[in-house]
């Protein structure tokens, strides 16, 4: 969709970069807020008015021509979207023993991201065939319909076991060093999720192997499958090697595989295979959220993984823009293939740096340990 929206919009680059990263700014943002209430509020009043933010986002940007209403719309999407991933860790601390939450946190991120998997092939082939507006007014149809589904779930209050002020306890949060570490680990890691799965695979796929879109959208969705898959695996062996182990392999083994499909003419079949790799990669994600049960008391989990997710999420803010900005100032002087690789160059760059930050935390819970 970037070429779509930039014609529809009259926007360069570097003002899509923004543009896109103003769903992270809504979704970071809301992140604590949505903390605060949720032993409050119904869980699944929450995910309803979610829902319905998403869809009103949605339908805003469909239609709009100018580029702060298209922002807004982006900030309202995101605001919309981070309820999700929240209300779903706080039911698995409810519904769920303790000992089984890394297990259930898995399996469920692997659910969660068959949105992320159809929303590559299967939508471009709705593109192919249809405008894109009524594809995007479809989508928000099915998320009034999801707002309405979210009624039906069981109460969260009559389970809720937190005590009241222990909810509301965020400045412990900011205190907290090895949390703030880890934080910032895990933005400099998500580049290849948040910067390169959600808007940049596409152009480079086409650009770098000569794809069509509907194949590039497709071989990007890989990514979301390997976390699919990834995600109870490692959870599993973590349980015997250690989270901040598994987090050291991803992040290694994410920007080997980043910098050889950058830099080496790897064959086109095996494309599925390397974004395979890098989603595997990724679920070190779901592990930083296990991992931060290290760092927080078990009444201060839901703002502790709220800050965590919070931070990771501004990464897509960190990334969109900074890659635009490098393709719109290097264009000029070498061919779109050279620049898509420099330009994308500063993902595993940040990979390996966030991976030694967590190398380092790792170090440190050891020797707390003893």
């Amino acid at each position: 969709m970037i070429n779509t929206i930039m014609q529809q919009l009259s926007i360069s680059a570097t003002q899509f970069g923004v543009l896109a990263s103003m769903y992270y700014y809504g979704y970071a943002g809301m992140q604590l807020p949505i903390a605060f209430v949720m032993g409050r509020w119904e869980m699944r009043t929450i995910l309803c008015g979610s829902a319905l933010l998403c869809a009103l986002g949605l339908s805003i940007l469909t239609y709009t021509h100018q580029l702060y209403l298209a922002m807004g719309a982006q900030f309202l999407i995101g605001s919309g979207a981070a309820a999700g991933f929240l209300c779903t860790a706080e039911a698995i601390s409810l519904w769920f023993p303790k000992e089984r939450y890394g297990q259930v946190m898995g399996i469920s991120v692997a659910l969660g991201l068959l949105g992320a998997v159809y929303g590559g092939q299967p939508i471009q082939g709705l593109l192919d065939a249809y405008h894109w507006q009524y594809v995007a007014w479809g989508i928000s149809g099915i998320g009034c319909v999801i707002a309405i589904a979210a009624l039906c779930l069981p109460s969260s209050i009559k389970s809720h076991t937190h005590a009241s002020g222990h909810t509301t306890e965020f400045h412990h949060v900011f205190k907290n060093p090895m949390l703030i570490a880890l934080a910032v680990a895990n933005l400099l890691m998500v580049g290849v999720l948040e910067g390169f799965a959600d808007v940049w695979a596409g152009p480079f796929l086409i650009e770098s192997y000569g794809l069509s879109a509907a194949k590039a959208a497709g071989v990007a969705s890989w990514i979301f499958k390997g976390m699919m898959l990834g995600s109870p695996i490692l959870c599993f062996l973590a349980k015997y090697l250690g989270n901040y182990t598994i987090i050291i392999a991803c992040g290694a083994g994410m920007s080997g595989a980043f910098f050889t499909l950058l830099y080496s003419a790897v064959p086109s079949w095996s494309l599925p295979l390397w974004f395979s790799i890098l989603g595997v990669g990724c679920c070190y994600q779901v592990l930083v959220f296990v991992a931060a049960r290290d760092w927080c008391p078990s009444y201060r989990l839901s703002a502790g993984i709220a800050f965590l997710n919070a931070v990771n999420m501004l990464g897509g803010a960190f990334f969109h823009p900074i890659i635009g900005f490098f393709i719109d100032d290097m264009k000029s002087s070498y061919t779109l293939l050279t620049t898509y690789r420099y330009a994308l160059s500063v993902v595993p760059v940040c990979a390996i740096i966030g991976t030694v930050m967590v190398a380092f935390i790792a170090i440190y819970y050891r020797r707390k340990l003893r």
